[in-house]
């Protein structure tokens, strides 16, 4: 099944043999006196100024402080050591103590519950889901192949804009040439809908949009705002038709080696850290949405003040939640759970 492939690639992961140091360091620990520290580093790929960046900078002064300088952190971010996957493995194979960014569907296939399309509808429901048990027992599931997560935040959903039409109803996408990244689920869902998803790099598609290429793009509301996609589309959707997992993924035998009393602070941190950073996101697309909503020329819609249209959504897409069941990714059960929590927001 594909999920036993996806368990076999990251035991693969875990044997192999370190690579090139890019810090020189000279290791993660060390003797203050009589006192052990630990140094964790950490990367990511978004610059200094993104959300992702600034909750984890955040992390590094709250954690330092409250052990008393006991954990030292240092930030990596810009991508300035390496792609994201290069990233993910330097985190197994313990040349690097944090990550954050993707592959962690390759520690537990069920984090690709966030992606199925139309289930978390609202910053509040993703909020509400982050904190629940099933939350946490996905946390620890994943927490068993050299990488331990501790907290799950969550990447803000995708929203897409258009040229000549605006996306309200599903049968509105037929026909649409929509840029879209090279991600299964993405891809799935425009060819569900009948649009043909077109796999051009953000920066891009505003060309692309401006000479016809393609007929609208797909991406956050931040991203969309910020490569100006605004300007040469005129039909924004809030569609809200996917979010994506965020967690924290930190090396297993790193986290192992600090005290019980310095493992339970570092949760804590990285708990609120990610709660953080999802209320800095949402806020970010709030803002980002209305502005885009208000730029010159531009018609837009946030489908969540139509709730209606988005029943009608949710359950069209229906056969692409059984697509992910079939994957072996997650049962119905899985799904049945998360929706309970879900409701919990909605009533």
């Amino acid at each position: 099944m594909r999920k036993q492939a996806i368990m076999t690639l990251v035991t693969f992961l875990i044997l192999l043999l370190p690579v090139a140091q890019v810090i020189a360091s000279g290791g993660t620990e060390s003797e203050a006196g009589n006192e052990r520290t630990w140094l964790f580093r950490y990367g990511n790929q978004q610059p200094e100024e993104h959300a992702r960046t600034i909750s984890m900078l955040w992390f590094e002064q709250e954690l330092e402080r409250r052990t008393e300088g006991r954990i030292q952190v240092e930030i990596y971010h810009s991508g300035i050591l390496g792609t994201e996957k290069e990233m993910f493995e330097m985190t197994v194979t313990g040349n690097l103590e944090g990550y954050r960014g993707a592959f962690y569907e390759q520690l537990n296939p069920q984090f690709l519950l966030y992606n199925l399309p139309f289930l978390f509808q609202s910053y509040a429901e993703m909020v509400h889901f982050n904190a629940s048990d099933m939350a946490r027992d996905m946390l620890d599931a994943g927490s068993v192949q050299g990488i331990y997560m501790p907290a799950v935040g969550y990447t803000g959903f995708r929203s897409l804009i258009t040229k000549e039409k605006q996306v309200v109803m599903p049968d509105d996408l037929v026909g649409q040439k929509i840029r879209s990244p090279g991600q299964a689920p993405v891809l799935n869902f425009y060819r569900h809908f009948g649009a043909n998803p077109q796999e051009i790099a953000t920066s891009e598609v505003y060309l692309a949009m401006r000479q016809g290429v393609v007929d609208g793009g797909d991406n956050s509301p931040t991203n969309v705002y910020a490569n100006n996609w605004h300007e040469v589309g005129r039909y924004f959707t809030a569609l809200n038709y996917m979010a994506g997992a965020d967690p924290l993924m930190t090396n297993m035998a790193w986290y192992r080696s600090l005290t019980p009393e310095l493992q339970r602070t570092f949760n804590e941190v990285a708990i609120e850290a990610l709660q953080y950073w999802d209320e800095l996101e949402a806020q970010a697309s709030l803002e980002v949405i209305a502005a885009i909503r208000n730029a010159p020329g531009v018609e837009g819609i946030d489908m969540t003040d139509y709730p209606e249209r988005t029943a009608v959504w949710q359950e069209a897409s229906r056969p692409l939640w059984q697509q992910f069941v079939d994957e072996g990714f997650f049962d119905w059960q899985d799904i049945e759970r998360a929706q309970a929590i879900i409701a919990e927001v909605r009533q």
